[in-house]
């Protein structure tokens, strides 16, 4: 039994600090060029003047309890390193998916109820985690631009 408890905890709290779940890929549509690190892969929110289109990139972060500014700085780290495995030194943004993080509702009732044999009072406290999915989606179009 203390084997399953332990089990239990070790789970919950890797569940709750774990790991961010993140996926990418890079569709290419047009010639790759060679690997350069992903930090040298700038974001553009428009066109840049003199580029050449190399792939459709995506990315996306997931998890629960982290912040919705971590999970979108992780996107684009994530949509970066796509590109940059393509050899784009750019990405143009098409696309910014975000569903918040999880909300915690904390609600106090009362109530009274009477019947034949007398009367009985109760209150109460109650807690909902809301947990929805929380993530960040980014699409966009991995470039080439020309300095």
């Amino acid at each position: 039994m203390k084997t399953i408890y332990a089990l239990v905890v070790v789970f919950t709290i890797a569940a709750i600090s774990g790991c961010t779940i993140m996926d990418g890929n890079a569709i290419v549509t047009g010639n790759t060029r060679s690997v350069i690190p992903a930090n040298e892969v700038r974001l553009y929110r428009s066109a840049p003047e003199n580029f050449e289109e190399i792939a459709i990139v995506s990315a996306s972060a997931g998890h629960d309890f982290k912040k919705s500014s971590t999970l979108m700085n992780e996107a684009i780290q994530r949509l970066k390193e796509e590109a940059a495995k393509v050899g784009a030194n750019g990405v143009i943004l098409t696309n910014i998916n975000e569903r918040d993080a999880p909300s915690v509702t904390t609600t106090y009732g009362s109530a009274t109820a009477t019947g034949t044999g007398g009367s009985a009072y109760a209150t109460g406290n109650a807690t909902s985690v809301n947990r929805g999915d929380a993530y960040t989606r980014l699409n966009g179009v991995a470039v080439y631009v020309f300095k």
